[in-house]
């Protein structure tokens, strides 16, 4: 019953929030990857806790971005994890952890970090801290394109940033 009240309070708040591709989970991290993988995007986790300013600067500057949401909704979902929450995450290996223990067991300590996963549940790029929306539109772009299997990251920003 917790768990379910838990979870209205939440989905409450996400749909009142303002960010179209932030998808309702039940933290099943699995489950997640396979229904953005049904709809051709991939799935990315921002770590996140109260009271952390580029958290809340990522939502309300950076996913505010209208060309950042288009295309962000096209091609991502996103699920947020609370790195001092308690509520039960099921990873890919279908192992379970609360919020904390897999925040720590991805090496999460600060926030924000943002965990994006190819279409076949595998890890391929950790980010720690903010981003501004044009930088965060290089890295959607870097991981839709596929530029992550053969080019590093950085370089791909440099390469692409506008007026670089």
């Amino acid at each position: 019953m917790l768990k379910l009240c838990l979870f209205l309070i939440l989905s409450g708040f996400i749909f009142a929030s303002d960010i179209p591709f932030l998808k309702v989970s039940f933290l099943d991290i699995g489950q997640d990857v396979e229904e953005a993988r049904k709809e051709g995007k991939f799935l990315f986790i921002m770590f996140h806790q109260e009271g952390c300013p580029f958290c809340d600067k990522m939502r309300k500057v950076t996913f505010q971005d209208k060309e950042l949401k288009e295309y962000f909704t096209r091609h991502f979902y996103m699920i947020e994890i609370n790195i001092k929450g308690s509520l039960p995450v099921i990873d890919v290996d279908g192992r379970e952890y609360t919020e904390k223990t897999f925040s720590r067991k991805y090496g999460v300590r600060a926030t924000p970090v943002f965990l994006f996963y190819d279409k076949d549940g595998e890890v391929i790029l950790k980010l720690p801290g903010y981003y501004k929306p044009e930088e965060f539109l290089l890295i959607g772009r870097y991981i839709v394109e596929g530029h992550y299997k053969k080019e590093n990251l950085f370089r791909f920003i440099r390469k692409h940033k506008r007026g670089g």
